[in-house]
């Protein structure tokens, strides 16, 4: 399992709209083979971050996701406005908050 965590930030005039556009894309995601959870906050507009977190059942479903044509309109849309800071982790041990 993967986990995709961290933030994107943007110029904080935008930063609303960033999270908008990337929480509208979240009913779609959800159902895609492998996505385990898929969410997008608007951290601090002020500061202009989105924190951001997946989970995916592996790689394959994270590329096949990554290969979308709406993830290709959403980069093209936000393209050189973005500093992405956000790391992909191996989950091989997860556990309950009670374990």
């Amino acid at each position: 399992m993967l986990m995709i965590a961290g933030h994107i930030r943007t110029e904080p005039s935008v930063a609303r709209e960033l999270a908008d556009d990337l929480r509208a894309g979240i009913p779609r995601t959800l159902l895609e083979d492998g996505c385990l959870a898929y969410a997008f906050a608007l951290d601090d507009e002020a500061a202009g971050t989105v924190l951001v977190l997946e989970r995916w059942r592996d790689e394959a479903s994270l590329t096949a996701h990554l290969s979308t044509p709406e993830i290709a309109e959403l980069m093209g849309k936000w393209q050189g406005r973005l500093n992405v800071e956000v790391s992909k982790f191996d989950l091989a041990n997860e556990r309950g908050m009670a374990d």
